[in-house]
């Protein structure tokens, strides 16, 4: 059965020719600042953790247009809007004092916000509360900066937007060979209110890069204040609040601890991390079968997590070499014939899904909305990196046609996400 926040935020033909337009007065800002009483830490010193952080959700490159700029990051984000924070603890991470920090990308520094006692750890929130020696990332979403724009729908994009964020620091573990897992079930009412989150700043993740110790931790003793993260014009948004607290409730998690060595190594991976973008056009040239192939191993790698939920891809191949055109599942074939010009309708008539080699889309009949849709966006970042690597262009797409989709892919899965790679 899909989730009632899955149902609630379809397109169709006629809601995407709904609205008002945008507001451009109270368009949101990209990045929270913290105020000057909390210390700045400069990583220009501390080159190691300086190049992880950016590896994770730094910025790697500056557009400009009349009137304004806007950042790309290593991850992706719906509308270039990046609503997802980063927040790091530090246990033993040498050159920096244990505790808990705010990443500031566009300075590439960190905010000191509380400074750890003996005993202390965000893990006291987390249904492991062992210390972890190394790197916390707790990941959060502040979801007007998507909602200004996707109005309901922006819901899911928060949450794809995360796992993309979660995706990144998964490739950002491998190229400086740190450990690696999600941990989705959190008290996360806690979270908030200790971390001084607006009910518009969502709590999303907190993924492990250290190796967990002995012992239990207590909860940090802080109240931090809250910080606006869009420039002082957040408006709120019932609907997703209200979904954000019920898909929170995590119960009956299937977990996978065992992790599987990265598809990219080195400097493939690191060019790959720093060069990663979003296609606006395809040329329509064909791909090879070895590049489809390496597409799916990347994104089909288990994902270390506490709480797995099945997702599927079905692929819509246009051009691949030695395949014939149809919807595939891996390399059946389940449905033959030129579709190109239907997926491309399917996603709101983009070129990008009738011009691509293939459009892959992501499906689940999983329980748990929140980790399935994490896990979603984490594919996805794969499967940009990998394509990035290989030479080809990639786009997500998280707008399309719900219902026809599903009707068109012969499913009674919920459709998460689709993804378009070529050349």
């Amino acid at each position: 059965m899909a989730d009632p926040s899955h149902l609630q935020t379809i397109h169709t033909w006629e809601s995407v020719r709904q609205g008002s337009g945008l507001d451009w007065r109270n368009q949101p800002e990209v990045f929270k600042r913290y105020p000057p009483g909390f210390p700045a830490v400069d990583l220009d010193r501390l080159p190691e953790i300086r190049e992880f952080l950016h590896s994770c959700a730094g910025i790697t490159a500056r557009r400009t247009y009349p009137g304004g700029a806007y950042f790309l990051r290593v991850q992706p984000s719906a509308g270039a809007l990046y609503p997802c924070e980063l927040y790091l603890q530090a246990r033993d991470l040498e050159g920096l004092a244990d505790g808990i920090y705010h990443y500031e990308p566009l300075e590439q520094r960190l905010r000191l916000l509380h400074r750890l006692a003996a005993g202390e750890g965000i893990e006291a929130w987390t249904a492991t509360p062992a210390p972890v020696r190394g790197a916390l990332l707790l990941v959060s979403a502040i979801s007007y900066r998507s909602s200004w724009k996707y109005g309901n729908r922006s819901f899911r994009y928060c949450l794809l937007d995360s796992g993309h964020l979660a995706g990144a620091v998964e490739a950002a573990a491998a190229l400086h060979d740190r450990p690696f897992a999600i941990r989705t079930r959190l008290e996360r009412d806690r979270i908030d209110a200790h971390f001084g989150f607006s009910p518009g700043e969502l709590t999303m993740a907190l993924l492990c890069c250290g190796e967990p110790g002995k012992g239990t931790v207590r909860p940090p003793a802080m109240n931090l204040p809250e910080v606006d993260g869009c420039g002082g014009v957040a408006a709120r948004n019932r609907f997703i609040e209200d979904h954000y607290r019920r898909i929170g409730i995590l119960s009956g998690c299937s977990p996978r601890t065992r992790r599987q060595p990265y598809f990219l190594r080195g400097t493939d991976l690191a060019q790959a991390i720093g060069t990663r973008r979003s296609i606006r056009a395809f040329t329509g040239r064909t791909m090879r079968r070895s590049e489809y192939e390496a597409l799916l191993r990347a994104a089909l790698l288990p994902v270390t997590t506490d709480c797995d939920e099945p997702v599927r891809l079905l692929a819509v191949v246009n051009r691949v070499d030695s395949l014939e055109p149809g919807i595939y599942d891996r390399l059946t074939c389940l449905r033959a014939g030129d579709l190109a010009g239907l997926a491309g309708y399917l996603c709101l008539e983009q070129r990008l899904a009738a011009d691509s080699g293939v459009t892959f889309f992501f499906l689940s009949q999983g329980r748990q909305y929140l980790p399935l849709m994490l896990k979603a966006g984490l594919m996805g970042q794969r499967i940009y990196l990998a394509a990035t690597a290989l030479g080809l262009g990639c786009s997500g797409l998280g707008a399309f046609y719900d219902r026809e989709t599903a009707d068109f892919l012969d499913t009674e899965a919920m459709v998460l996400y689709a993804m378009a790679v070529g050349r």
